[in-house]
């Protein structure tokens, strides 16, 4: 028999497809295939046996409905099917419609309140890849628009932007910018090769180790309990490796008490960062929850954000 991930890539995919459904829907047809891949139905059916020879005891066929369904009790999956995956299938139009959930409004997610321009997100990636410098016109936040002149290496997302770390070429500080207050950005395509600029970023290539806790306050988590399961914890602590330019952003999503004496109230506040220390001369830190410089004299741009 001729070993699953040897087969080729067309049936391997049909193949991955219905063990899906099998799975997560709890049957599969001949109608499945055919509508989904555009088979006629004598390929569906050698798609189907196929899929049996490897895994015979993970369906067997209802003569009554003359459907195959999951047999729950020996079901082994063939293919290896990471949950993230497995989520962003369920999320998609067509296989929550396949799945019956279209008349419910498929799964719910929040909306982007806004996304960047395609052709401008193009240029963006294109200089990365490149290592050109993007002439830019950009709003911030702080001082409104400006022209730039940006040599960027990496994107990354905060949950609600999708960011740009970038080398400002007038100060020579790097910065995280938001790609959907670009205005313009064009390639310099004299600009010198900059394969070098990422090495030089020490805030993006620091880690930092984030130990997640449940919060101490009984009264913003009167159970620990449930988080310690819902974060799958190991002694109580959840331990994350980030970037340290990223780790602002992603406690401030994560709503995680960051201050030392677990001081912020709020049934939101189910985490605290245990290793407040961590954060020590990371810039993203004033984004962090209980870390914030908006009372105090410290300018915002030393956060590095624009």
């Amino acid at each position: 028999m001729t070993d699953i991930n040897e087969i080729a890539k067309n049936v391997h995919d049909r193949l991955e497809f219905l063990e899906f459904m099998l799975r997560f829907r709890g049957w599969i047809s001949r109608a499945d295939l055919t509508e989904r891949f555009g088979l006629k139905e004598a390929a569906a059916t050698r798609d189907i046996r196929l899929y049996r020879d490897h895994a015979e005891k993970n369906m067997e066929l209802n003569p009554r409905t003359k459907i195959y369904e999951i047999k729950e009790d020996t079901f082994k999956p063939l293919f290896n099917l990471p949950v993230q995956t497995a989520l962003s299938k369920i999320r998609t139009e067509k296989i929550c419609e396949a799945m019956g959930m279209s008349d419910f409004g498929g799964v719910m997610c929040p909306p982007r309140l806004s996304l960047p321009n395609i052709d401008l997100l193009a240029n963006i990636t294109r200089a990365i890849s490149s290592g050109s410098r993007l002439d830019v016109d950009y709003f911030s936040v702080k001082s409104g628009s400006s022209k730039k002149s940006l040599l960027p290496h990496a994107i990354f997302d905060n949950g609600v932007h999708w960011y740009i770390r970038a080398q400002d070429t007038k100060d020579g500080k790097f910065k995280s910018y938001a790609l959907t207050r670009f205005v313009s950005a064009n390639l310099d395509h004299d600009s010198v090769l900059q394969p070098e600029i990422k090495a030089k970023d020490y805030q993006w290539n620091r880690m930092v180790q984030l130990e997640l806790v449940p919060h101490p306050n009984r009264k913003n988590v009167s159970k620990p309990e449930t988080i310690i399961h819902d974060l799958n914890m190991n002694d109580g602590c959840l331990k994350v490796m980030v970037r340290a330019t990223v780790a602002g952003y992603w406690l401030h999503l994560w709503d995680v008490d960051c201050t030392e004496d677990h001081s912020l109230q709020g049934y939101n506040y189910q985490l605290w960062l245990r290793n407040h220390q961590t954060l020590y001369d990371v810039e993203s830190r004033g984004i962090a929850p209980g870390l914030s410089k908006y009372h105090e004299d410290e300018p915002i741009s030393n956060i590095h954000q624009e």
